[in-house]
């Protein structure tokens, strides 16, 4: 058996991106060379890796077997790559991150860049969605780590506590509720503008609303926190979000709070692995970075 990387990379490139003329792109072969290395690699396996649905080719049981083991081969053989290239003695290479939208945009945006600008011979691309999103990334080996804001059940994947974050509710200055603290029962039939199914930030509020028996119903729903915001800033009713993301507009009174008693929205931040696939070097360096720097973040501010 002669198995190449190539062959290899190839694979998983189509495994990624469910097609061969993508794949191509991916691994700068011709479509046509791109489905001669697969074929070929089908041929020493003695095996079919994928069924095409469609224009598109999506792993069987084979295939599913063979791919974690192929990415974490090609993450060791980088790892070799790097460890041989002289940078000044610096980290070198890249790594993809997925993250949660608050998680994405009020932490790993800030901190890739720093770190990039710390090492310049990295780049980090970080991948902004909601938790469901981010789950599928590092389960399907398109992402090294995730960031989630919810909860995960994956068995394929480690998780681990990470930081902590508060979520507030908040209406326009104007509203009758502003700056009150009041009961569940005050806040029941009232609108509320809510981020998308499948978003870490609205499964825990909602849970944990549900247990006061306030029965929130999303009005409106938006996948970015700023739409939120401007939704709410409009009057369209109750919002909830990350203190991270509101602390400006209440500074600036452009927004107000509103406590809601024994509404408990203290909730842990996670940081989810594949079992499967070993961290590389650019990714522990990368996580040891995050932990430094958002606390020296927070002594400052």
């Amino acid at each position: 058996m002669r198995i190449t990387l190539r062959q290899l990379a190839v694979f998983e490139a189509v495994a990624r991106s469910g097609q061969v003329a993508k794949a191509a792109e991916q691994v700068n072969l011709s479509p046509p060379a791109t489905s001669m290395a697969l074929a070929e690699l089908e041929k020493q396996l003695n095996a079919r890796l994928f069924e095409r649905i469609g224009n598109r080719l999506q792993l069987n049981s084979q295939g599913n077997l063979l791919l974690p083991l192929a990415t974490d081969l090609l993450h060791r053989v980088e790892q070799i790559e790097q460890a041989f290239t002289y940078h000044g003695g610096d980290l070198v290479g890249r790594l993809s991150v997925s993250a949660s939208s608050t998680i994405g945009n009020y932490l790993l945006a800030k901190a890739a860049v720093a770190f990039c600008q710390q090492h310049t011979q990295t780049h980090v691309d970080v991948a902004i969605t909601n938790t469901q999103d981010v789950i599928q990334a590092v389960a399907q080996f398109r992402s090294e780590m995730g960031f989630i804001e919810g909860y995960c059940t994956d068995n394929r994947l480690h998780v681990e506590a990470w930081h902590k974050d508060r979520l507030l509710v908040f209406c326009h200055p104007a509203h009758p509720l502003a700056g009150k603290v009041v009961t569940p029962a005050a806040v029941k039939g009232q609108s509320w503008v809510l981020r998308e199914e499948g978003s870490g930030t609205r499964e825990y509020f909602v849970n944990a609303a549900n247990e006061l028996d306030m029965r929130p119903e999303a009005k409106f729903c938006f996948t970015t926190p700023d739409a939120i915001k401007l939704a709410v800033k409009q009057g369209a009713g109750l919002g909830v979000l990350s203190e991270l993301a509101l602390d400006k507009d209440v500074s600036r009174k452009e927004l107000a709070l509103v406590t809601i008693e024994g509404l408990v929205l203290e909730r842990q931040f996670y940081r989810i692995t594949h079992k499967s696939r070993q961290a590389t070097s650019l990714g522990q360096a990368f996580v040891a970075f995050c932990e430094n720097f958002f606390n020296i973040t927070a002594e400052t501010e």
